[in-house]
């Protein structure tokens, strides 16, 4: 009876007993392991999930500045009154079509105008809008210069002028150069790119081409962009930062360009 009195007595004090110092080491270090796993996981899943985004909304801003250009500037040249000659209407400062070469980098700019749809007495039908949305009536001329300027997040971005307001359209716009795509021959070929300052007739231009130049808002690139960028023949770069660049370029026809 008393050996087994004191085989409890030794089984309670083994079961009883702490930690060793060596088995303590290797918990704690076993956990920080997994600790410092699990955080990396989670700042490259956050990493992962902030570039997407950045990416998917420069994206996002690509397709509404194609969709919103190639919009206005189809129409440019369009008159209310079909048998009109288009020279008696847009001509002198209501010229279709024109622009302003930046100097070196400086972003270009460029203005189209067109006339809208409607009774011709104010109440337009709502077919034909100007840059900012609004609807234009027969006979009126709605004028859409776009620039690229700062923007409200303080870095620059695509504006809409309509000659009354000047508005943001899309943000983290670094750079727009355009060409204008002159016919002269009358083929209805375009035989020569330029920059308008150097367009011999604008009532040779039967097409434009843009190029723009995104960036993602915030430094969420793994690597720096040291890369340049091809704008219509002005290259631009390296900006050396983390952000994300894409270029668009459209050429869009002016289909309303008759005699």
């Amino acid at each position: 009876m008393k050996n087994i009195l004191k085989q409890g007595r030794h089984m309670r004090i083994y079961l009883s007993r702490g930690f060793t110092l060596v088995e303590l080491m290797v918990s704690l270090t076993i956990g920080l392991f997994l600790t410092i796993v699990i955080a990396q996981l989670f700042v490259g899943s956050r990493q992962s999930y902030a570039t997407t985004d950045d990416l998917s909304r420069l994206q996002e801003n690509m397709r509404y500045s194609q969709q919103l250009l190639v919009r206005t500037i189809h129409m440019a040249g369009y008159k209310s009154a079909p048998n009109q000659v288009t020279t008696s209407i847009f001509s002198g400062a209501n010229v279709l079509i024109q622009g302003a070469a930046g100097a070196g980098t400086v972003p270009d700019s460029v203005t189209v105008r067109y006339q809208g749809s409607g009774n011709g007495t104010g109440t337009p039908d709502g077919s034909v809008l100007d840059c900012l949305g609004n609807r234009v009536d027969a006979g009126a001329i709605a004028t859409n210069t776009f620039t690229i300027a700062p923007g409200a997040n303080g870095a620059t971005a695509l504006f809409c002028n309509n000659g009354a307001n000047n508005w943001e359209i899309v943000p983290d716009v670094e750079n727009m150069k355009v060409l204008y795509g002159e016919d002269t021959d009358a083929d209805l070929t375009v035989d020569r790119y330029v920059t308008f300052n150097n367009v011999t007739n604008v009532n040779n231009v039967i097409n434009v081409r843009v190029a723009l130049l995104f960036r993602t808002a915030n430094l969420t690139n793994v690597i720096t962009d040291t890369k340049t960028y091809n704008l219509n023949g002005t290259v631009v770069g390296p900006f050396n930062d983390l952000r994300m660049r894409r270029i668009l370029t459209s050429t869009i026809n002016l289909r309303n360009r008759t005699p």
